[in-house]
């Protein structure tokens, strides 16, 4: 009876453990780049889903700019969401603020911080780390690894001190 026990216990053992591997290498957790696309209807972001060959075998869907809420010096600020990779299968996704002013920019940066949130919990399954807020909040450039993704956020000078922020979520290569 024992070890009828112990047996048993290690194949379930093994089962979870092949089974939580080949779940964390699947990149966006087994998403169609069709249902990534679809996020930007979930966020609220206006744009076509529909995901099209761009050339060169790539393939993207792509929203157009939501201007985030007014009532801060920076409410002039918008949003771009995209989805790039092969035909079936996703390999980036990016999140763009675009920021239109430099003054008081906190309240934007707390509504980008949250639709990150929104894109992670959706594509991951979890959701932004304090690291990934504080550096969203400074803001400064900061990368981190989920399962199989990269995440990065670099912050892109557009004209002197107005600037834009992209947060990237791209699956590493299967091996």
């Amino acid at each position: 009876m024992k070890m009828n026990k112990v047996i048993l216990s290690g194949i379930l053992g093994s089962l979870l453990i092949s089974g939580s591997v080949s779940f964390a290498a699947e990149p966006f957790l087994g998403k169609t780049p069709q249902v990534l696309c679809a996020y930007m209807k979930d966020l609220g972001i206006p744009g076509s889903d529909k995901y099209r060959e761009q050339g060169s075998g790539e393939w993207s869907c792509g929203s157009t700019r939501k201007k985030l809420p007014q009532g801060e010096p920076a409410a002039a600020s918008d949003l771009q969401y995209r989805v790039f990779g092969s035909e079936t299968r996703p390999r980036k996704q990016i999140l763009e603020l675009r920021m239109r002013s430099d003054r008081q920019p906190q309240g934007v940066l707390k509504v980008f911080s949250r639709y990150v949130d929104v894109l992670l919990e959706k594509t991951l399954g979890a959701g932004i780390t304090k690291d990934m807020y504080q550096a969203i909040m400074a803001p400064v450039d900061g990368e981190w690894r989920m399962d199989s993704h990269v995440l990065q956020l670099r912050k892109l000078r557009s004209k002197g001190s107005v600037y834009d922020l992209r947060f990237t979520v791209e699956a590493l290569p299967l091996e």
